[in-house]
């Protein structure tokens, strides 16, 4: 893929929105396709545009992270899934394998996959299934050995640092290094939904899975299928959500997974409501439908309308002032051109993380803003050389510059901010 961005499309945010891009329009495809196998064409148009006309897909389906992928092969090992248990065939038992081994490399939500679908085996009939369970817990296993065994080879540390990372995503520490309470958890998480999720489809949703439920012995497994995928999507993102609670609480798009359940149950709802109707009332069949359709067009026009408020510039430097929409990759370029290759570059900005690196090219230590860290994070990436640029309107730059470890220093200009770049001396 840095192949194409770079050689074929060119370096560019369009270019790397690619790849999440593709994902997700194969995602949609996928779901409107499985829906319609299993419940007509009609539920699937619903559910299509309710995944369509989602804040949180039309803003985060095209960030250049792994939740697109992610949440493609997550679905589509459920759609193996389904299939082995209505055909008992080979093929898709070997898509549910490979699904589920793509999703374990991806994130974590794959383990939590495997977990959920083995014991689903295992409850409903583990006369037939045991040999499945336990091929997808044996390849949760075998790919979380290979895990552990890959960072630890590339990195002594790993698993200290991976036991960390997870202390600290499980807490309750906020950017601040405060502490946030559960009613501000709660809070945070609600205005989380609310702002990425339309309200009226959440509402939808939650009248969906009711009725799911009370009409769920009436429905054939192939039926249900849909329903039973949304629920699965919904416990694993529920549980990744409130066990990661700093994740959860710093990062709005944990609850990216959710698009599935928020998807499926509005539209199983309206596609029952108008069955019901067809059945019943006959006469006004075409005027659910037709109404049906109107709100439609209004959710989607309600999440479209979202997006000036959620379609944000990325700031990397302060986000209340404003900064060139030039200068993140005019920035990266400098830092191309200015360290060697395979450099470490450490920074007092970018604390979350934006794709800075990926125009630099170069590793970066993001946020460091004190000289004790700055010493540290130089330790950190020995045998590596360290290299380094300040911002010098942070806070704290005047002192940081003041306490730099010896070094050449260059004063320059990006986009008309200033910057400061560190190379430490050379050792004598």
């Amino acid at each position: 893929m840095m192949f194409l961005d770079r050689t074929v499309l060119g370096e560019s945010e369009y270019a790397a929105r690619c790849l999440p891009v593709f994902f997700s329009l194969l995602t949609a495809a996928l779901l409107c396709l499985f829906v319609a196998w299993c419940a007509g064409w009609r539920m699937a148009a619903f559910v299509l545009a309710f995944y369509v006309a989602a804040p949180m897909e039309l803003h985060y389906g095209q960030m250049v992270n792994f939740e697109a992928p992610e949440l493609f092969f997550l679905l589509a090992a459920f759609c193996c899934f389904h299939l082995w248990r209505l055909r008992r065939a080979t093929l898709p038992a070997a898509g549910l394998l490979i699904f589920s081994l793509l999703a374990m490399w991806t994130d974590w939500q794959g383990y939590l996959l495997v977990i959920y679908l083995s014991g689903q085996l295992l409850l409903k009939n583990p006369r037939l299934s045991a040999r499945m369970a336990a091929a997808l817990l044996l390849a949760a296993f075998l790919s979380g050995v290979a895990f552990l065994l890959q960072i630890h080879l590339a990195q002594p540390s790993a698993w200290h640092e991976l036991l960390k990372a997870f202390h600290e995503r499980s807490g309750r520490a906020d950017l601040s290094g405060g502490q946030f309470t559960t009613a501000q958890w709660l809070r945070t998480q609600l205005g989380y939904l609310i702002s990425l999720f339309n309200p009226a489809a959440m509402v939808l949703a939650a009248a969906g899975a009711l009725a799911a439920f009370c009409v769920r012995r009436k429905l054939s497994v192939r039926q249900a299928a849909p329903l039973q995928t949304a629920t699965a999507f919904f416990i694993i993102d529920a549980f990744y959500v409130c066990a990661l609670r700093n994740q959860s609480y710093i990062h709005d798009f944990a609850s990216f997974y959710f698009l599935i359940p928020f998807s499926v149950f509005p539209g199983f709802l309206l596609e029952h409501s108008i069955h019901a109707i067809e059945t019943r009332l006959p006469n006004l069949a075409k005027a659910a439908a037709a109404i049906s359709t109107l709100g439609l067009a209004a959710i989607i026009w309600l999440g479209i309308r979202s997006l000036a408020n959620i379609d944000t510039q990325f700031c990397i430097l302060d986000d209340d002032n404003g900064e060139p929409a030039t200068l993140m990759p005019d920035l990266g370029h400098l830092i191309d051109k200015a360290f060697p290759a395979g450099a470490v570059i450490i920074c007092n900005f970018d604390p979350y993380y934006s794709p800075l690196p990926y125009y630099a090219r170069r590793e970066m230590v993001n946020a460091i803003r004190t000289s004790a860290d700055w010493q540290t994070a130089i330790s950190d990436a020995a045998p590596r050389p360290a290299a380094g640029i300040i911002w010098p309107a942070e806070p704290k730059a005047p002192e940081l510059l003041h306490q730099l470890p010896p070094g050449e220093t260059r004063n320059v200009q990006v986009d008309g901010i200033p910057f400061v770049l560190w190379r430490p001396l050379p050792p004598s």
